[in-house]
């Protein structure tokens, strides 16, 4: 009987033991069931850190949004200043080339004068070519090979495209090879793709 009680008293006393040093070891670690041991973070700590943080990346936001409108600024500055000096030059440069042709002349203002600029396509037009005249490029090399394909295999593939793109590629082919693999699809998908829109 005095084995039981010994028995019984290590137990209770290992169990104590574990509890508390589980309860202690959460406490201070994030979850060390998951063998998480990183530090626990107090939670008023880090309120106080991101608002540290939040100031900072304000206060550093601001500055340079001051550096960045102060460099805007100052680039203005002197490209106005280039300007009105480009201006200016040309001008005297007209004023004298036409006091040379003609001795009396009104005094010529420094106000900018107008020069037509020929027509230029904006870059946006002119990526929207070129990407144009590289789908017209895929276009007639795809319709070559399709071509040559069974008309079977080539409908099969054909259907899998959109219709603008389907529609193209028929209307590129010859006629008997592209009435061929319309033959292959079925009559609705047919009225679909050639449709007007």
């Amino acid at each position: 009987m005095k084995e039981k009680i010994v028995y019984g008293l290590i137990f209770t006393l290992l169990f104590a033991i574990v509890s508390a040093g589980m309860i202690y070891f959460n406490s201070k670690y994030k979850n060390i069931f998951a063998f998480d041991f990183s530090p626990r973070i107090n939670k008023e700590q880090l309120k106080k850190d991101l608002a540290k943080a939040d100031t900072l990346k304000t206060n550093t936001l601001k500055t340079d949004s001051l550096k960045t409108n102060s460099l805007k600024v100052d680039s203005l500055k002197t490209e106005k200043d280039t300007l009105k000096t480009n201006e200016l030059k040309n001008n005297e440069k007209i004023v004298a080339s036409s006091e040379i042709k003609n001795k009396s002349i009104p005094q010529v203002t420094n106000t900018a004068l107008t020069t037509e600029v020929p027509f230029r396509l904006p870059a946006s037009d002119k990526t929207k070519a070129k990407k144009d005249s590289i789908y017209k490029e895929w276009v007639k090399q795809t319709v070559k090979i399709y071509e040559s394909m069974d008309s079977k295999k080539a409908a099969k593939v054909i259907i899998n495209y959109s219709d603008n793109i389907a529609r193209d590629i028929l209307l590129k082919m010859k006629k008997k090879k592209a009435a061929e693999i319309l033959a292959e699809l079925k009559p609705e998908v047919v009225s679909r793709i050639i449709s007007v829109n």
